[in-house]
């Protein structure tokens, strides 16, 4: 709540133009969550917000919001959503060389390239996560984020098909050292086998320990202050 009374109190900073063209250059992709228009977005709806009335946006929308939902039981989190057809869009808002981008819990921007089911399910199991994390966000490592993420978009890049006793596309020892890698450096240059590998230990793990509900049980422990590996323990 304190989040979506901040991206409030930004909408009035920018209307009222204090200092706007000064932020707007520096934090692009704050500003445009919180005044879309202002970037040459409209309001289509449901808080979704893009340069084309394309009904297929709403329709992947809603099929990433049932992914959510089939996965967590619910979905907690109301990001506004970004979409641009062009590249010229993307990167005025903020965007760069990826699909898609969430901005903390508060929005995530799907490029052209990312106007798919897929990315935008993946960006919004990233503001799910973190907001039924709250605080403790800080704590979870980028390859379990982005594992989990490519878990909840049964991204079929990184992950063999949902029933496989077996999701790996890679033998589960090749993907442990993701686990104690620097996310930041194994994707330098958009390397994305990274993400092939965190899926592979995200998914083993989830998938020893009960399915969806270890992942709403580990939430739960992390908010009440547990340390990332007691509640996360990857059998090595």
């Amino acid at each position: 709540m304190r989040g979506r009374r901040w991206i409030v109190g930004l909408a009035v900073f920018v209307v009222l133009g204090v200092g706007v063209g000064a932020f707007a250059w520096a934090l692009p992709t704050v500003a445009a969550t919180a005044c879309p228009q202002c970037y040459g977005l409209s309001d289509r709806g449901g808080r979704l917000y893009a340069d084309s009335d394309e009904a297929r946006y709403r329709q992947l929308l809603d099929e990433a919001d049932r992914r959510i939902t089939a996965f967590y039981g619910e979905r907690t989190s109301t990001p506004r959503v970004l979409i641009c057809t062009t590249a010229e869009c993307y990167r005025r808002i903020g965007g760069g060389g990826e699909k898609g981008r969430a901005i903390r819990n508060w929005s995530l921007m799907l490029s052209p390239a990312g106007a798919n089911v897929t990315i935008a399910t993946h960006e919004l199991s990233h503001v799910e996560f973190h907001e039924r994390l709250g605080s403790a966000s800080g704590s979870v490592p980028d390859w379990f984020d982005e594992g989990l993420a490519v878990l909840v978009s049964d991204d079929a890049r990184y992950l063999k098909p949902a029933g496989e006793p077996d999701r790996c596309l890679v033998p589960y020892e090749q993907a442990l050292p993701i686990v104690d890698a620097d996310w930041g450096d194994a994707t330098h240059g958009g390397v994305d086998r990274p993400y092939l590998l965190a899926a592979c230990v995200v998914s083993r793990w989830t998938a020893a320990n009960g399915g969806s509900a270890a992942v709403l049980d580990a939430i739960a422990q992390l908010r009440a202050g547990a340390d990332f590996p007691a509640v996360v323990s990857v059998p090595r």
